[in-house]
């Protein structure tokens, strides 16, 4: 197969590149891309004529639009849409530093102030205008003044384990795994077949860490929360609509999880070839023939997406937490 690209920048379009890199994860507020080009640019003119890019800051600006396709045999499919971030970098090749939709939301001062808010009203509150897919939850009340969106959603990361992410033009909060809109088709990978590197380590249940977020409304309409498990581990987000007290729900918050920590699984990246696509929040399947009862399901929390002359067309999945057969519905 032959990888093959299309980049859009402003009015210009490339089939070529020296180097995409593209990063994609619900653990950052932003995706990012950033492109290589070569010093000899050429560019069809009003009356098509091919001339060359004689000083490339005159052609591509901070803020113009980006889009990235990328694929095989002239099969190209969207990797990346956003905007230059950057003013391009002069050495040779030229580096183009580009941000997805979180750019605009860096950029717009906002203030907001909401007496027992949900969740939803303050993402809506600090960034109007689109597609939500967010938790509907009360969060209690926030006040942030002459501030960003951005800063309003580290604030809620930070208070609350809640992430905000754009995914496929859709600003998402709080769904890290848990978004209807992912794709349930779950690639696989198997050792010496579709994996062409990986770092994988096998983690047994003992050394599994976990962190879970808990949060219960009680009977004066109040949200009580409690934290259970270790940092630097996976992330769980639970809501119990039973009413229950502070003490209540922290003995079911450690008995889930103690059931979460039963589960094992793979920790690492894999590499594998630009097929199949994999999105984070997606989910895979890895497959050792040689272990089978090291076969596992797991959520996707990063993928990194390379290509370039030498290296060609790869995507690095970084692993996330075990999926439970039948855990979330997702679209087909």
């Amino acid at each position: 197969m032959v990888p093959c690209a299309e980049i859009t920048i402003g009015k210009l379009t490339f089939t070529a590149a020296t180097e995409i890199n593209i990063r994609k994860s619900w653990k950052n507020f932003t995706d990012t891309a950033t492109i290589k080009l070569p010093k000899a640019i050429y560019y069809y003119d009003e009356n098509r004529n091919l001339k060359p890019v004689e000083h490339i800051g005159n052609f591509i600006k901070v803020g113009d639009k980006v889009e990235i396709k990328l694929g095989y045999n002239r099969q190209l499919f969207i990797e990346f849409i956003g905007y230059v971030a950057r003013s391009p970098r002069i050495d040779i090749p030229y580096e183009i530093l580009c941000e997805d939709e979180m750019w605009q939301l860096k950029r717009k001062e906002v203030s907001v102030s909401i007496q027992n808010a949900t969740v939803k009203q303050i993402i809506q509150a600090v960034a109007p205008g689109y597609e939500l897919d967010c938790i509907d939850e009360i969060y209690g009340d926030f006040s942030m003044k002459q501030t960003t969106a951005v800063k309003v959603f580290n604030e809620l990361q930070e208070k609350a384990g809640i992430y905000t992410f754009f995914r496929e033009g859709r600003l998402v909060c709080g769904k890290i795994y848990s978004d209807e809109k992912v794709l349930s088709k779950q690639p696989v990978f198997e050792y010496c077949e579709n994996i062409i590197d990986h770092n994988l380590q096998y983690i047994y249940p003992d050394e599994a860490k976990i962190k879970v977020y808990a949060k219960s409304i009680n009977k004066k309409g109040e949200a009580v929360t409690y934290e259970a498990g270790e940092d630097g581990g996976d992330i769980e987000h639970w809501t119990d609509r039973d009413g229950l007290s502070k003490e209540e729900l922290k003995k079911r918050t450690d008995n889930r999880f103690k059931n979460l920590k039963t589960r094992g699984g793979y920790k690492g990246t894999i590499t594998s070839f630009g097929w199949p696509r994999v999105e984070h929040g997606q989910v895979i399947q890895v497959v050792d023939k040689k272990y089978e009862e090291r076969n596992t399901k797991n959520f996707v929390d990063e993928v990194e997406i390379n290509m370039s002359a030498n290296g060609g067309y790869r995507r690095i999945s970084d692993i996330g937490r075990t999926y439970r057969d039948g855990e979330f519905k997702r679209i087909t």
